[in-house]
């Protein structure tokens, strides 16, 4: 995953030191928001939230068929994507390619702008995509099944303000970062899982 201002760690500015006041301040904050997330019906906002105050910095992944992997499915983002990136496999498949292979610049990365979602309080922008999948001829069609991983990167960069929790939980992370500090807030890499059916005209 390319770098960027999310997965930032270290102290802001040289030096920097992590007042203790004001790290229990923030953790509480972060604490109460992911209490809110949970009674707002933001599940895996409030998840990930616990999971980078925790700082344990491994990676968090949403299987297929799961919750948050159901409304990316039924958001009119995903669905736009996954129309645009379907031409572009059935192109290549009646240019006569076998083995169709999709660059990065034709993966763009899914943005979650609606605020009242689960996906935009815990994933908002994302930082990369991969698709796989596989599929025959049938009856005049291809057919077959497509799998999407879209890959984030959950931190707190420097504009991001958050209904103003973003700069405590940014605190935590640069000034209090773990493994600096222990019990310090971390950024992780998180991911989710789509699949969908591949059923287009020859």
């Amino acid at each position: 995953m390319a770098p960027n201002g999310s997965q930032d760690t270290y102290a802001a500015t040289p030096g920097a030191l992590c007042d203790s006041a004001e790290f229990a301040q923030d953790m509480s904050v972060g604490r109460h928001v992911a209490d809110g997330f949970k009674l707002a019906g933001y599940p895996a906002a409030a998840d990930l939230l616990e999971h980078f105050l925790q700082g344990k910095g491994t990676e968090v992944d949403y299987r297929a068929g799961s919750s948050i992997s159901q409304q990316v499915l039924a958001s009119s983002v995903f669905q736009a994507l996954n129309k645009q990136v379907q031409g572009l496999i059935v192109g290549q498949l009646k240019a006569g390619r076998a083995h169709v292979r999709l660059s990065a610049a034709q993966l763009p990365t899914v943005a979650f702008e609606s605020t009242a979602s689960d996906l935009y309080w815990g994933f908002r922008g994302t930082q990369g995509l991969t698709v796989t999948g596989s599929g025959v001829r049938e009856k005049g069609r291809y057919v077959g099944t497509l799998s999407y991983v879209i890959r984030d990167s959950y931190g707190f960069p420097a504009d991001d303000t958050l209904d103003g929790f973003g700069p405590p939980m940014r605190y935590l992370q640069t000034a209090c970062g773990a493994p600096q500090h222990a019990g310090g807030a971390h950024w992780f890499p998180d991911t989710i899982t789509v699949t969908v059916p591949l059923s287009q005209p020859i």
